[in-house]
């Protein structure tokens, strides 16, 4: 297998591409990130925002509240999870590129890497799986993105065989889907709150309990 550092690149337009943010969007959207990890997402409003970004109530209502365009949870979800495939990618192309991939470990320390250094991030990527789970329209989303979360598993897991770290494995498709349930189950039942001690429990177990499903998914010789 090849260490090219653009192993991963592929993935990074098919979402990325769907709304493109402004600059002064995006620095909207990080103050409400990071205002919704106070208070929690259902307690953030435009004057709570605006005046915590010492800005106009006008301009946040003209950036996000047309009626006709994307309202600012909707672009908050698409920025972080752009910024995550961004990062993940980034990290394992390094790991690839410097021979220190090990396999889906190095994937799921990837990952809570991503939350430990973008609290903010995480914590509203946690939220929309939460919201996805009951409101259709994120669902739809949801629905865009969870494959690509699936299909860089998937090669994650390819790249491991060809490096000898797995033997052949059945239904990688299938091994792929129940390895992000269990990485991202354990992430949500942690909160995302890097400085809990059920987040550093969450990640060995997620570690753990992937190592385990993918033993039973390795073909017998």
């Amino acid at each position: 297998m090849s260490n090219n550092i653009d192993d991963f690149s592929h993935y990074k337009r098919k979402f990325t591409e769907q709304i493109i943010l402004s600059e002064k969007q995006i620095y909207i959207i990080e103050g409400y990130l990071k205002l919704a990890e106070k208070l929690g997402v259902p307690n953030v409003t435009f004057q709570k925002l605006a005046d915590d970004l010492k800005i106009s109530l006008g301009s946040i209502h003209y950036h996000f509240g047309n009626k006709d365009g994307p309202n600012i949870l909707d672009c908050a979800i698409l920025h972080v999870s752009q910024e995550s495939i961004k990062y993940i990618n980034f990290y394992l192309d390094r790991a690839l590129f410097q021979q220190e991939f090990e396999g889906i470990d190095t994937y799921i320390k990837i990952l809570y890497n991503f939350c430990r250094t973008y609290p903010h991030h995480g914590r509203l990527w946690l939220y929309f799986y939460y919201l996805s789970l009951f409101q259709s329209k994120e669902r739809e989303s949801n629905q865009n993105y969870i494959p690509l979360m699936r299909e860089r598993i998937e090669q994650v897991l390819t790249l491991s065989i060809g490096k000898g770290l797995y033997g052949p494995l059945s239904n990688i498709q299938n091994l792929s889907e129940k390895l992000h349930s269990v990485i991202i189950g354990a992430l949500i039942i942690s909160g995302g709150d890097k400085s809990d001690p059920l987040f550093e429990r969450a990640q060995k177990n997620a570690i753990e309990n992937s190592n385990a499903i993918i033993k039973t998914h390795e073909e017998v010789k």
